[in-house]
C-alpha cells in the first residue's frame, strides 16, 4: 500500500490595502522648516497603512481647530496638512546621548490659523501671528496648539 502526500506551500498573503480616498492621500503639504524647528515637532508623510487610520477630512480638521482657536473676525486657516506628528520633546536620549525612544508618529493634521490678535506677555498685543494647531486625524480632538511664531 502506497500513499501520496501532496503539500502545497502558500506564501504570505498580504491583505488588500484599504481604499484611501485621494483627498487624504494628497493632503500632505510640507510645513516650513522654521515651524518644525520652532515648535519642536516632526511631521512627515503617512504610509498607506497609517492613512487607513484617518477618520476625519481636512475640512473637518480645519473646523475643529478654528472653532477653538482663531475666533477673531480676521482669522482664517492659512495652511493644513495631514501627516505623522511626533513631539520632539517626547524623544528620550539615553545616558550617552543616543535617541533611545522615538514615539510612533500619530496621524494628525497641522492647521495654521492666521490673522488673529494674540495676547503676548509684553506690553502690547501681538498682531497677525499664527495658531499652530495639531488635530488627531483619528479622533478629531486637538492634541496641542502653540503660537510660537
Amino acid at each position: 500500500m502506497t500513499a501520496t502526500v501532496v503539500v502545497f506551500s502558500v506564501g504570505r498573503v498580504n491583505p488588500v490595502p484599504a481604499q484611501v480616498p485621494a483627498e487624504l492621500r494628497n493632503a500632505f503639504k510640507v510645513p516650513a522648516k522654521s515651524l518644525l524647528v520652532n515648535c519642536e515637532i516632526r511631521f512627515s508623510r503617512l504610509s498607506d497603512s497609517q492613512l487607513s487610520e484617518v477618520r476625519i477630512t481636512p475640512g473637518e480638521a480645519a473646523h475643529v481647530a478654528s472653532s477653538q482657536y482663531g475666533q477673531g473676525r480676521r482669522s482664517r486657516v492659512v495652511f493644513e496638512s495631514l501627516g505623522g506628528y511626533v513631539d520632539d520633546n517626547e524623544i528620550v536620549p539615553d545616558w550617552v546621548g543616543t535617541k533611545s525612544w522615538i514615539p510612533k508618529a500619530l496621524p494628525a493634521y497641522l492647521v495654521r490659523i492666521g490673522g488673529d490678535d494674540i495676547d503676548s506677555l509684553g506690553p502690547t498685543k501681538v498682531v497677525n501671528h499664527f495658531w499652530n494647531v495639531i488635530v488627531n486625524a483619528a479622533t478629531g480632538k486637538i492634541v496641542s496648539a502653540t503660537t510660537y511664531d
